[in-house]
Protein backbone atom coordinates (compact mmCIF):
# COMPACT_ATOMS: atom_id res chain seq x y z
CA UNK A 1 0.00 0.00 0.00
CA UNK A 2 1.38 3.39 -0.94
CA UNK A 3 1.01 5.71 2.04
CA UNK A 4 -2.42 6.00 3.60
CA UNK A 5 -4.51 6.40 0.46
CA UNK A 6 -6.27 3.11 1.18
CA UNK A 7 -6.82 3.93 4.89
CA UNK A 8 -5.03 0.96 6.47
CA UNK A 9 -4.67 0.25 10.19
CA UNK A 10 -1.62 2.48 10.53
CA UNK A 11 -3.62 5.39 9.12
CA UNK A 12 -6.76 7.22 10.16
CA UNK A 13 -5.19 8.99 13.16
CA UNK A 14 -6.38 12.50 13.95
CA UNK A 15 -4.69 14.86 16.39
CA UNK A 16 -7.19 16.44 18.77
CA UNK A 17 -4.89 18.57 20.91
CA UNK A 18 -1.28 18.87 21.99
CA UNK A 19 0.58 20.74 24.71
CA UNK A 20 3.94 20.47 26.43
CA UNK A 21 2.79 17.56 28.60
CA UNK A 22 -0.27 16.06 26.90
CA UNK A 23 -1.26 14.78 23.47
CA UNK A 24 -4.80 13.69 22.59
CA UNK A 25 -5.79 11.97 19.35
CA UNK A 26 -8.38 9.68 17.84
CA UNK A 27 -7.93 6.60 15.68
CA UNK A 28 -10.62 5.16 13.44
CA UNK A 29 -10.37 1.45 12.63
CA UNK A 30 -10.34 0.88 8.87
CA UNK A 31 -13.00 -1.80 8.54
CA UNK A 32 -15.68 -1.31 11.17
CA UNK A 33 -14.94 2.40 11.70
CA UNK A 34 -14.74 2.12 15.48
CA UNK A 35 -13.23 5.22 17.09
CA UNK A 36 -10.59 4.97 19.81
CA UNK A 37 -9.49 7.82 22.09
CA UNK A 38 -5.72 8.08 22.57
CA UNK A 39 -3.94 10.07 25.27
CA UNK A 40 -0.25 10.53 25.97
CA UNK A 41 1.25 12.14 29.07
CA UNK A 42 4.89 13.27 28.85
CA UNK A 43 7.05 13.99 31.90
CA UNK A 44 10.72 14.95 31.65
CA UNK A 45 13.28 13.93 34.24
CA UNK A 46 17.07 13.82 34.77
CA UNK A 47 17.34 17.56 34.03
CA UNK A 48 15.26 17.22 30.83
CA UNK A 49 17.50 14.56 29.27
CA UNK A 50 14.87 11.79 29.55
CA UNK A 51 11.14 11.57 29.09
CA UNK A 52 8.61 9.22 30.69
CA UNK A 53 5.56 8.65 28.50
CA UNK A 54 2.32 7.20 29.83
CA UNK A 55 -0.33 6.40 27.27
CA UNK A 56 -3.85 5.05 27.04
CA UNK A 57 -6.11 4.05 24.17
CA UNK A 58 -9.78 3.37 24.87
CA UNK A 59 -12.44 2.36 22.40
CA UNK A 60 -15.50 4.61 22.31
CA UNK A 61 -17.48 1.42 21.66
CA UNK A 62 -18.28 0.02 25.11
CA UNK A 63 -18.36 -3.63 24.01
CA UNK A 64 -14.94 -3.66 22.28
CA UNK A 65 -13.17 -5.71 24.96
CA UNK A 66 -11.67 -8.51 22.87
CA UNK A 67 -10.16 -6.14 20.31
CA UNK A 68 -7.26 -8.28 19.03
CA UNK A 69 -4.89 -5.80 20.67
CA UNK A 70 -6.21 -2.85 18.65
CA UNK A 71 -5.83 -0.36 21.50
CA UNK A 72 -2.29 -1.57 22.17
CA UNK A 73 -1.48 -1.25 18.46
CA UNK A 74 -2.91 2.29 18.38
CA UNK A 75 -0.17 3.27 20.83
CA UNK A 76 2.62 1.07 19.49
CA UNK A 77 2.15 2.18 15.88
CA UNK A 78 2.53 5.81 16.90
CA UNK A 79 5.60 5.06 19.02
CA UNK A 80 7.16 2.97 16.25
CA UNK A 81 6.47 5.72 13.80
CA UNK A 82 6.14 3.76 10.57
CA UNK A 83 2.83 5.20 9.43
CA UNK A 84 2.24 4.63 5.72
CA UNK A 85 5.33 5.82 3.87
CA UNK A 86 5.92 8.56 6.40
CA UNK A 87 8.07 7.91 9.42
CA UNK A 88 6.90 9.42 12.69
CA UNK A 89 8.61 9.27 16.04
CA UNK A 90 10.72 6.13 15.60
CA UNK A 91 10.98 6.00 19.39
CA UNK A 92 11.06 2.20 19.57
CA UNK A 93 14.51 2.34 17.92
CA UNK A 94 16.01 4.92 20.30
CA UNK A 95 18.52 3.78 22.91
CA UNK A 96 16.92 3.61 26.33
CA UNK A 97 13.43 2.94 24.96
CA UNK A 98 11.58 0.62 27.31
CA UNK A 99 8.02 -0.63 27.06
CA UNK A 100 6.24 -1.66 30.25
CA UNK A 101 2.87 -3.32 29.70
CA UNK A 102 1.03 -6.64 29.96
CA UNK A 103 -2.14 -8.38 28.82
CA UNK A 104 -3.74 -7.12 32.04
CA UNK A 105 -3.01 -3.51 31.10
CA UNK A 106 -3.57 -3.92 27.32
CA UNK A 107 -6.16 -6.55 26.46
CA UNK A 108 -4.75 -9.21 24.10
CA UNK A 109 -1.41 -7.41 23.72
CA UNK A 110 0.57 -10.65 23.52
CA UNK A 111 -1.42 -11.80 20.48
CA UNK A 112 -1.63 -8.37 18.81
CA UNK A 113 -0.67 -8.04 15.16
CA UNK A 114 -0.05 -4.32 14.75
CA UNK A 115 0.17 -4.54 10.96
CA UNK A 116 -3.37 -5.92 10.71
CA UNK A 117 -5.02 -4.39 13.81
Amino acid sequence: MAGCTMGGQKCLYKLQSASVHFIAAKHTTPFKRYVDDINFRLVSYHFFTCCHVSAMSISETWYAIKDHGTNYCNLYNLMEGKIGQQYGSGLTEVGGYKEVTSDFLCTQRSSANCIVY
